[in-house]
């Protein structure tokens, strides 16, 4: 246990020194949380209501699905990951410390939104902080059991970001994050619910602000959990599958 949890310590330090990952976890989000906040609350008030919940998931998905399969691949590509597997390091220990290393990343980083976004543009603050606060831990665990997917999936660095930018851009652009998603022609509107960030805008929506949605919020946070584990199912089944044929 002491052995995780010092493990856990070096990698969270590690990630706070990555300049990659000061990138994709707090300052994209947070320039992109200023920028399109003053937008929001200026063109559309209406926004304001939900905008901690909406650039939340902007947040998180950008950290998760950007920022954590890219750690996985490097070390794969610079042997790390074999050393690991070498010494008797189990898979799925690799995997959890990388899972709680961006977990608290991308929990601060939304708990500095969700205190900013009132103060700086007037918004809403939210119904129920105890339903908010379970569908932004359940959203997180899902986010990034989706960027460990890729990273045990993709053979390349190059591969990882590509299949990152596939899940990132339909989820910033189909959630409701950025519009509402009613606008959305209904080919779109179906294929946005294939995203963990749909769910979670929903969940936000109807549990937390006690806004209508599209759906029910309950059924939204439950497929949001399903979602994330089953991702990480298989990302621990498909990294120890990986471990088995490397050392033969």
């Amino acid at each position: 246990m002491n052995a995780f949890l010092l493990h856990l310590w070096v990698q969270f330090r590690m990630d706070a020194r990555e300049r990659g990952t000061l990138l994709t976890f707090y300052a994209v989000p947070l320039i992109f949380f200023v920028v399109m906040g003053a937008v929001f609350s200026s063109i559309n008030p209406t926004a304001k209501e939900t905008l901690a919940a909406s650039m939340s998931i902007f947040a998180v998905t950008m950290g998760a699905v950007l920022g954590a399969p890219i750690p996985l691949v490097k070390m794969r590509e610079s042997g790390v990951l074999r050393a690991y597997r070498v010494s008797g390091v189990p898979s799925r220990a690799v995997l959890l410390i990388q899972e709680v290393s961006a977990f608290f990343h991308l929990l601060l980083v939304s708990a500095v939104i969700f205190a900013a976004a009132p103060l700086l543009f007037g918004a809403g603050l939210p119904r129920d902080y105890t339903g908010y606060f379970i569908i932004l831990l359940i959203y997180i665990f899902a986010s990034i059991a989706l960027g460990l997917l890729i990273g045990v999936t993709a053979r390349s660095q190059s591969m990882a970001t590509m299949l990152s930018q596939a899940v990132f851009l339909p989820s910033l652009l189909l959630s409701g994050i950025m519009f509402p998603a009613s606008m959305l022609p209904k080919p779109l509107l179906w294929l946005g619910r294939i995203f963990p960030a749909t769910h979670a805008m929903q969940s936000f929506s109807v549990l937390a602000y006690h806004l209508k949605a599209n759906y029910s919020g309950a059924l939204a946070l439950g497929i949001t959990a399903c979602s994330g584990m089953l991702a990480m199912g298989i990302a621990v089944w498909r990294f120890e599958a990986a471990g088995r044929e490397e050392l033969g």
